[in-house]
Order: structure tokens, then sequence, then C-alpha cells
């Protein structure tokens, strides 16, 4: 084996589909043990990872990733669950007035399903004119019934719903701060999800999580990035029937940060002590305040209920209702903002 095959054989393209999130936790896992990162782009690499078992629709995704990767090829996981028809996907072009007036052409750009970092299953149709976009449209290519971040909801197994909750903040916060360019923070988030996971001590990982959390928290460097992007107020979540840290974190993308923080501090300190004696969370039990409060110096509101998962309730499919808000929230932003607007949301399609 060559050097480029080496390398490309360690550093992987890993694709998620929807009921795949278990799968793609483990490989991240693996690589971070044997100190590999993913590949952002398949253009890196000709080893390929799918991770869950992918729809027709994001196998067809797929397979045109996988004839557009560079030789040799290697491909791991499961086929999708029927057979796609051979498709070309490529950007096109015409031409628009812009908000001056002027002619310019418009580019019509899919962001996903398949990209790093990126919602499984989701896809954003773009009308992009010079670097603003137009318009946008959003299409669930796969979706799946029971999130993995809810299971200990749906099988009354309580005992680690509280470590779960804390686990499914960490993902989404190590998946928002690689789009933000903060690799290092978002490895240690990751660690910290794994570590949530695993078998670390409940004081231990508290005391983990906090100097993470004051350093995020506190980054005027994100706060610069973030400011008044993809603000969302909590009627226009609730009318759109979508729930969890959106609803009761609502403002821009760092209030969604700042909220995932807050509640993955309260979530810890009730692990720690002894979380609702060990069962999920009881209806009206608040996430207000905590560990993650105090360390971005504020005291943030918000009740959660007894069905309530830790990205909405139970069975309520609040992540496929989140992702009917993206439209709007990314029309007028340049591609980078949009892609900051949607890690901040971290859809999930397969809490149906």
């Amino acid at each position: 084996m060559g050097l480029r095959e080496r390398l490309a054989a360690d550093r992987p393209f890993v694709v998620t589909a929807a009921d795949g999130t278990r799968d793609r936790l483990a490989v991240e896992a693996d690589l971070r043990a044997r100190g590999r990162r993913q590949a952002l782009s398949p253009v890196e690499t000709g080893h390929l990872v799918v991770c869950g078992e992918p729809g027709a629709a994001l196998g067809e995704a797929i397979e045109t990733v996988w004839r557009d990767m560079p030789e040799p090829r290697v491909r791991v996981g499961r086929p999708p669950r029927s057979a796609p028809p051979p498709r070309d996907d490529v950007a096109m072009a015409d031409r628009a007035d812009d908000r001056d007036g002027l002619r310019l052409d418009v580019l019509h750009l899919p962001l996903g399903p398949v990209l790093a970092h990126w919602p499984a299953g989701l896809r954003l149709d773009l009308a992009v004119q010079g670097d603003v976009i137009q318009s946008a449209g959003v299409t669930l290519v796969d979706t799946a019934s029971g999130s993995f971040w809810d299971e200990p909801w749906r099988n009354g197994d309580g005992g680690g719903a509280e470590r779960r909750r804390a686990a499914s903040h960490l993902d989404s916060i190590a998946r928002f701060l690689h789009v933000a360019g903060w690799p290092v923070a978002a490895a240690r988030a990751a660690e910290l999800r794994d570590a949530a996971l695993g078998g670390v001590a409940d004081e231990t990982l508290l005391s983990r999580f906090v100097p993470f959390a004051r350093r995020v928290g506190r980054s005027r460097a994100l706060r610069w990035m973030t400011r008044g992007l993809g603000v969302l107020t909590s009627d226009e979540v609730e009318r759109h029937g979508a729930g969890g840290p959106a609803l009761r974190h609502p403002g821009d993308v760092k209030d969604r940060l700042d909220g995932w923080l807050v509640e993955t501090g309260s979530a810890l300190e009730r692990a720690v002590s002894g979380g609702v004696g060990g069962r999920p969370p009881t209806r009206g039990r608040s996430v207000s305040g905590g560990v993650g409060g105090r360390l971005l110096g504020r005291g943030r509101s918000g009740r959660v209920a007894g069905d309530e998962g830790p990205r909405g309730r139970v069975g309520a499919a609040s992540g496929q209702a989140l992702a009917g808000l993206l439209p709007a929230l990314v029309e007028g932003t340049d591609l980078a903002a949009a892609r900051l607007i949607v890690a901040s949301l971290d859809p999930d399609l397969a809490d149906g």
C-alpha cells in the first residue's frame, strides 16, 4: 500500500443514515482512539464508511459520491434498503436580477445529504446569487422512527437518561464547533460525549465539562461569528410543531449554543445528585441555571416534561419539524452562515 492509499484508508469519509447515529458514534470513537480524523470531503480519500441503513433516496446520493471518489476505493457499511437508479447530480445555473437590480448568475446548489458534520438525511436546495442565498427548500431525504438519543425514554430505562441527554447535547455541540472551524474544541466535546455514554463517573464527567463549557460559552470569536444569525422565537418553534432546546432557548445561533451548554450542565448535575432518582425528569422539572448557566454568567429558564427527550417530546418528530424552519432562516445569508444556522438546530430526522 502506497502512502496515499495508507493516508486515505486512515481518513475515511463518513456518511450517516437517519438511523445510523449509534454506528457513527462508534466510528468516531474508533478514529479518535487511533489518532485519526474523518475526511471533510469525499475527494480527499477513497475510503467510504456508511453508518446505518440508508433509504433509497440517500442511497442514490451515496452512489453518486462513491462513483466520484478517487481509486483505489474501499467501502464499508450496509447497502441501501433498495437499489437506487443511476443519476448524476450537478449544480445548474441561470440568471436573475439581484437585490440591486443587477443581472447575475443564479446557482442552484444542494447542501447535503452527503456532507461532513451535517444532519443525517437532510438536504437544502439553494438558489445562490453572488454569495447570497436567494431562496431555499428543504427535503427530508432519509428519516427513521426512533432516535438513538430517546432510547432511555422509549425503553423506560431511566437510569442513564440524564447522561444520554448530556451526550446528545454534546454531540450537537461537537458538530457545531466543527462547522464553526474550532476542531480542537469539537474533539473535546466528542470526548465528553463518549464519556457520558461510557463508564466515567458522574462527578468526574461534570468536572471535565466545567472548563470546557466556560471556554466555549465565553468565546468572543464564537459570539462575533454567530450573533444575530438565524433568530427564532418560541412562538415560531411551537407553530411548526417543534420543541426541545430551540423552544426553551429562543434567539440566535449563539443563544442556542448556550442553551445546549446550560442543559448539558444541568443534566450532569442531576446525574451527580441521583438524577430524579435515576429516572427521566418528571413534569415541570427545571433545567434552568445549573452549572452551565453559572459558567455563562446567566440563568436560563426552561421546563422539561416526563416525556421530553433531549431534542423534544419523544415520538413527536420535533427534528423533522425543525427542518421545516430552515428555508426562512437561511435566505439572505451566505453559505457559511447557513451552515452555522443548520448546525445550531441539528435536527434529528430519526425522532418521528
